[in-house]
């Protein structure tokens, strides 16, 4: 990646006109269809996982995203004979697995599935969260892992989950030419457990490094339509990219990125210019308590940032 390459990198905008346009061409079906849910904590009981079920299967959502544990014994009953896939995230929240137990967590879940489901191939997915640390000092152990997964996986979709807020920008388009080369199928911003979740920029960056043909997911925060139109501007701003099988928002709150797309709908324009202050959405004002280089990459940037002045002056 030419040095050129991260100085073209600006903060993403919204253009009032094509939001609206984009806006106007989704309705609550559409924009549900693009969804995964998602419960990841660690007191959720069979009643939560049911009942997410039962909003994936009357929203028709593309998938239903949990812990391992659920394949045991609830998540293929509860999806069988719908149509929604069932997604378990792998080695989740750190990553720390070494390359053969993560391909052994695959593989036990995929064989599971199956068994409980007796579906076949194409009902699962799974989001695997890469080794941060291993990448900065040996991209080619994160290439490794990626495969061996997408290998276990026998067949069905991988995402591949990056933590791009503990990587510089320099970092993430490696991180992303790195999954290009891989055999996985969408790459991911975070595992919604890190220091900040999905941000337009990050999501800009994916698909501008990843291209048309392979899949981007934004997670982490994203709980109305506001916001997850937003990112799907910022990802899959041309129309052969807006379809789930290439662009996708993990959430929690469902109900409120649809229940808040009515209000949209209703009034776009309105909406639209009440606008937000860039700070918000940008990756670098969340750096200050991450590691040194990473709090440098900020200010650096801060200082050089057309916005810069809500910073100053406390705006927000």
């Amino acid at each position: 990646m030419a040095a050129t390459t991260i100085k073209k990198t600006p903060l993403v905008t919204f253009p009032i006109d094509e939001m609206k346009i984009l806006i106007d061409s989704f309705t609550t079906a559409r924009l549900a269809s693009f969804l995964d849910i998602t419960d990841l904590k660690a007191d959720t009981q069979e009643a939560g996982i049911l009942k997410m079920a039962d909003w994936a299967k009357s929203l028709k959502c593309a998938s239903v995203c949990v812990n391992p544990v659920e394949v045991i014994d609830i998540l293929p009953k509860a999806l069988k004979g719908s149509g929604i896939r069932e997604c378990y995230v792998i080695d989740f929240p750190l990553g720390k697995l070494d390359i053969e137990m993560k391909a052994l967590q695959t593989e036990h879940v995929v064989a599971k599935s199956r068994q409980l489901r007796g579906e076949g191939k194409g009902n699962i997915e799974f989001d695997m969260v890469v080794n941060v640390g291993r990448f900065k000092k040996n991209p080619q152990y994160t290439l490794g892992e990626i495969n061996a997964v997408c290998d276990a996986a026998d067949g069905e979709k991988v995402k591949v989950i990056i933590r791009s807020s503990e990587l510089t920008v320099k970092e993430l388009y490696r991180m992303c030419e790195l999954f290009v080369g891989s055999k996985a199928s969408f790459i991911k911003n975070s595992t919604g457990m890190d220091a900040y979740g999905a941000l337009p920029e990050h999501i800009r960056i994916m698909r501008e490094v990843v291209g048309d043909n392979r899949g981007v997911k934004a997670a982490g925060g994203v709980s109305d339509a506001m916001t997850a139109m937003r990112l799907i501007y910022a990802g899959a701003k041309k129309k052969e990219l807006q379809n789930p099988g290439l662009f996708r928002i993990g959430t929690s709150s469902p109900l409120n990125i649809i229940s808040t797309f009515g209000w949209l709908a209703h009034a776009p324009e309105e909406w639209l210019k009440t606008g937000i202050i860039p700070c918000k959405i940008c990756p670098f004002l969340y750096n200050a308590k991450q590691r040194a280089e990473l709090k440098e990459e900020a200010n650096s940037r801060c200082r050089k940032c057309m916005h810069n002045h809500y910073l100053k002056n406390k705006d927000f």
